[in-house]
């Protein structure tokens, strides 16, 4: 066999993994696609309501690719939940595991749990504020407290170590026990802090007579936080004034 025709017979088999690879990032882009449009389209609507035919048009896709990326609407929405979850999970995880690591090295003192209670809060705060996916994230969260779904069950278990962790520290902080009504209730009233200003961020902008929430303006509710944690807590964050 000369090394012409094995260069004739490599030459189809070379252009059939190309083609093969561009199919392969096209279909990635259309997933992609499908997941931004399904995210928007579900926090606006709701599952029962959000309509496959209005995602696949808001993805420039047709019909058949939400059954073969994501085997039909409930799995597109679980996809999104999965997402949602990994997303907010990926810039709160750091300063969770900081907690983690502090408690299994051993107990913590109150100066030191007040400062990893202000850095989970202050993850918390950069990432509903400090990124402009986030209003499609809590428009999803909002809108699975509003109509709940299977998909709950992802966001709980999520939330569930999250809180868990957020409980210990206000549980030192408080000389209270982690694990009662007090304590659970305190912590979704520090989460809600933050919270406020990105659910009702159009009526906090209206009547502040703001276009947007600045990165000045981050740093003050963030500083507004500081010290209602400690007035809630009775422990100032050391370093402040």
């Amino acid at each position: 066999m000369s090394g012409t025709d094995g260069k004739a017979r490599a030459e189809p088999a070379e252009r059939s993994r190309h083609a093969q690879r561009a199919r392969q990032d096209r279909g990635a882009e259309t997933r992609a696609r499908l997941m931004v449009a399904a995210l928007d389209v579900f926090g606006r609507l709701g599952f029962e309501a959000a309509s496959t035919r209005e995602i696949a048009r808001q993805a420039d896709a047709n019909l058949a690719a939400i059954v073969y990326h994501f085997g039909g609407k409930e799995g597109l929405h679980r996809a999104v939940a999965e997402h949602v979850t990994a997303e907010i999970q990926q810039r709160l995880g750091p300063a969770a595991a900081r907690v983690s690591e502090a408690f299994a090295a051993g107990a913590l003192d109150k100066p030191a749990a007040r400062r990893l209670l202000q850095g989970m809060a202050e993850a918390h705060l950069d990432t509903m504020l400090g990124l402009r996916e986030a209003e499609a994230w809590a428009r999803f969260i909002v809108r699975e407290q509003m109509e709940p779904s299977p998909v709950l069950e992802t966001l709980i278990g999520f939330m569930t170590p999250m809180h868990a962790i957020l409980r210990r520290l206000v549980g030192v902080l408080m000389d209270r026990d982690p694990d009662s009504d007090e304590v659970g209730f305190l912590v979704f009233t520090l989460l809600g802090q933050a919270m406020v200003f990105r659910v009702a961020q159009p009526i906090v902008l209206r009547l502040t007579g703001r276009d947007a929430i600045t990165v000045g303006d981050r740093a003050l509710i963030a500083s507004l936080i500081a010290g209602n944690i400690d007035r809630i807590t009775g422990v100032p964050l050391e370093g402040r004034p």
